[in-house]
């Protein structure tokens, strides 16, 4: 199976946990960041749980879509209503056959998406996690 590279919109504590998770496990993930990348850069991510602590650390971490590029899935950590700001963020993001994955509250942000980028490629996620 080849190497899946993830990106992660919406760096709060869904998308960085999710995407922390799957960078331990090895997995390629770009981290997009606003807030909090110069401290992301120094010190990484941590999580703490009851499970053992997870840390990701290394050259995730960048400014902008343009920087990490296309990838194989996009991970949506943002709240629903900064979804506009998405017309301009994922294009840079996607290519052919690049999923969207959608971890956000509200309602009809899946429809919104496949209105957007497209039915084929926008994958509807459910998490329940205390964070």
């Amino acid at each position: 199976m080849p190497s899946l590279q993830f990106a992660v919109v919406g760096a709060g504590a869904v998308g960085l946990y999710y995407g922390a998770k799957l960078a331990w496990r090895g997995r390629n993930v770009r981290f997009l960041m606003r807030s909090g990348y110069d401290q992301a850069k120094r010190f990484g991510v941590q999580i703490l749980s009851k499970e053992g602590g997870v840390s990701a650390r290394g050259p995730f971490f960048f400014r902008s879509a343009e920087e990490i590029g296309p990838v194989d899935v996009v991970i949506i950590g943002l709240k629903t209503t900064a979804n506009p700001a998405l017309v301009k963020v994922l294009p840079p993001l996607l290519k052919p056959g690049t999923w969207i994955v959608t971890l956000q509250n509200g309602l009809g942000n899946e429809e919104w998406l496949a209105q957007t980028f497209g039915t084929d490629r926008v994958l509807g996620g459910l998490c329940f996690v205390c964070l």
